[in-house]
């Protein structure tokens, strides 16, 4: 029985990459990229509500 949790919880960790390996470089990338998302929906989300209060006058 010890065999078979041991197993599933070496698989378990494998399974979820841990962030403080990541390298600099890509861990830059990804705050860029987050960033660009936010920046881009806060914008659409502008431009939505305007777009619906424009309408309701």
């Amino acid at each position: 029985m010890k065999n078979l949790f041991s197993k599933r919880a070496s698989r378990s960790s494998d399974a979820t990459p841990d962030p403080i390996q990541d390298s600099p470089k890509k861990a830059l990338w990804k705050f860029i990229i987050q960033t660009i998302i936010s920046i881009l929906t806060a914008i659409l989300t502008a431009l939505g509500a305007s777009s619906c209060v424009h309408h309701m006058m």
